[in-house]
């Protein structure tokens, strides 16, 4: 398996005014030949859950570019359970990307 090339850590503020930590992890796109495409996996882990798939690619960036692009859709999940913040902030450092030419 490849090196996790990227982490970052968020909190979840639950209604009852504690906090969990939610943890999020991206790996090194590595080529796939059973799929015959890159692959790289990206995992949102906390708050008792722990959710992992893959952006795939025809080549390494576009499978990294896609595994970026889950991160958001990924979250959601925890924003029905409570409040998610990053340095003490709303924003949680996670950019819009767009999938389609300009």
């Amino acid at each position: 398996m490849p090196d996790v090339i990227a982490e970052r850590t968020i909190e979840l503020k639950l209604p009852n005014g504690t906090q969990e930590s939610i943890r999020v992890r991206v790996w090194a796109p590595e080529y796939s030949p059973h799929l015959r495409s890159w692959v790289a996996d990206v995992e949102v882990a906390g708050a008792g859950d722990t959710h992992k798939t893959h952006g795939t690619g025809i080549d390494s960036f576009q499978a990294l570019y896609s595994a970026l692009f889950l991160i958001p859709v990924m979250l959601d999940h925890y924003k029905e359970d409570g409040r998610l913040s990053w340095l003490d902030g709303e924003w949680l450092g996670f950019p819009e990307i767009k999938l389609t030419e300009p």
